[in-house]
């Protein structure tokens, strides 16, 4: 068995503007699991993930908070203890519409590396910001 403390982990932090904390707590790269990918997220206040989508679907579960999910056209409210499920191909993006950070748990099946993950996360904020200069 593995077990991952998650307030132990570091991290990365997103910047804006699309601010939001990613902990990967297990991927190929990652405790060594290579049959997925779970991850941990925390969007602040008013914070908000890019409009996106991935080659493969994506499990997320509301831990804490509210918001939205906007997805292929359609708003979907959230709050804790909700569970998506986003078909491969389908674009999404989380919104904390809460006076709370809004904290997610992903899983992605078949995995992604922490570090595919973190970069594409980080890639998205960085071209938003160029966009607006």
């Amino acid at each position: 068995m593995k077990t991952v403390k998650a307030w132990e982990e570091k991290g990365v932090d997103i910047p804006a503007p699309y601010a939001r904390q990613i902990k990967v707590l297990f991927a190929p790269d990652k405790e060594g699991v290579e049959e997925l990918t779970f991850s941990h997220a925390i969007l602040p206040r008013g914070g908000q993930t890019d409009y996106h989508v991935h080659d493969r679907p994506e499990l997320i579960y509301i831990v804490s908070g509210k918001g939205i999910c906007k997805h292929d056209g359609e708003e979907t409210a959230v709050q804790e203890d909700v569970a998506l499920w986003v078909p491969k191909g389908e674009w999404h993006q989380m919104i904390n519409t809460g006076d709370a950070p809004l904290k997610l748990a992903t899983i992605f099946v078949p995995a992604y590396t922490a570090g595919e993950n973190y970069k594409r996360c980080l890639d998205a904020a960085q071209a938003a910001g160029v966009a607006k200069q």
